[in-house]
């Protein structure tokens, strides 16, 4: 018998395995170009991980006593609209008023971006 993860628990581990990458790639980018490089990958990987974050605690937090279709629909409108805003704002942040090296912050933002979509498609054969 297989057994599947709630919602809950996929989400659990798929932060979990997206904060453990993001600190790799840091790690491999400290020893191949130094401190500036690592810096800029965590704060990449952060830009990802920090909105995916407040999307999950959106989604799965607040859940009324008798859920419809629409609050579930709403819930995660609403959460899709913090994740792109704060995305946008975090990106700004960095892009703007932060001295980071470019090629890291975007290679750990992709790298995240990847391991959601390789979670999201094989944990639990869901899709």
């Amino acid at each position: 018998m297989s057994q599947h993860l709630s919602d809950k628990q996929v989400a659990l581990v798929s932060l979990c395995c997206q904060l453990l990458l993001v600190v790799a790639v840091a790690t491999l980018f400290f020893y191949l170009q130094g401190e500036a490089a690592a810096r800029s990958a965590l704060m990449g990987g952060g830009i990802y991980w920090v909105p995916q974050c407040l999307f999950s605690v959106r989604v799965f937090a607040f859940k009324a006593k008798h859920t419809t279709p629409n609050s579930v629909l709403a819930d995660f409108y609403s959460g899709a609209g913090i994740k792109f805003g704060s995305t946008i704002l975090l990106f700004t942040v960095a892009l703007k008023f932060m001295d980071v090296l470019h090629a890291p912050l975007f290679m750990a933002y992709i790298t995240a971006l990847l391991m959601q979509w390789i979670v999201s498609f094989t944990l639990n054969n869901r899709y």
